[in-house]
């Protein structure tokens, strides 16, 4: 078991004592709702781990590496914000897709790069919601004043990569 999964057993694990020390009740209702939750979630999650491993073998680490690794530097970092930005999907596809990238030789800074794109800069969700409910107006400078974003993250994280010597 990862070292991540082992801490958010034991962090549920006091949360849950500390529950049920101060109302059983509330205990019984917690893992009711936890259960209500998993079973909404965990379909959606295998499916999404099948198509991460689809876009694995569509798209060869070689690609990936070429595109977006590492030594790709600013420009593997740009077209890691613009592939991320324009994923139209939620949580349950893109971090799965994260995982096929990272294991196919992705840069850490392009990662970042991806995932700071595709929370800021999700297109299909500021087209259907964004817009419509905010304006025109609001959407513009929310989106021009985040375009550095991903870039300074990026910029960041490839800065600590070169200090503890990660890619």
């Amino acid at each position: 078991m990862p070292d991540s999964a082992v801490v958010l057993w034991g962090i549920a694990g006091i949360l849950g004592v500390l529950v049920l020390r101060r109302d059983p009740g509330q205990f019984v209702e917690a893992l009711r709702s936890a259960s209500l939750l998993l079973i909404s979630v965990l379909p959606r999650l295998c499916v999404a781990m099948i198509l991460a491993g689809f876009v694995a073998k569509l798209i060869p680490s070689e690609t990936i590496g070429h595109l977006i690794g590492y030594d790709t530097g600013w420009r593997g970092i740009a077209l890691a914000t613009l592939f991320g930005g324009s994923m139209p999907s939620g949580p349950m596809v893109a971090f799965p897709v994260v995982v096929v990238l990272r294991n196919a030789d992705a840069g850490l800074p392009q990662i970042v790069a991806f995932l700071t794109a595709w929370s800021v800069f999700e297109w299909h969700r500021v087209l259907t919601y964004e817009i419509s409910i905010l304006g025109w107006q609001f959407v513009t400078v929310r989106l021009m004043s985040s375009l550095v974003l991903p870039l300074v993250a990026s910029a960041i994280a490839l800065a600590i990569c070169q200090v503890v010597g990660m890619r």
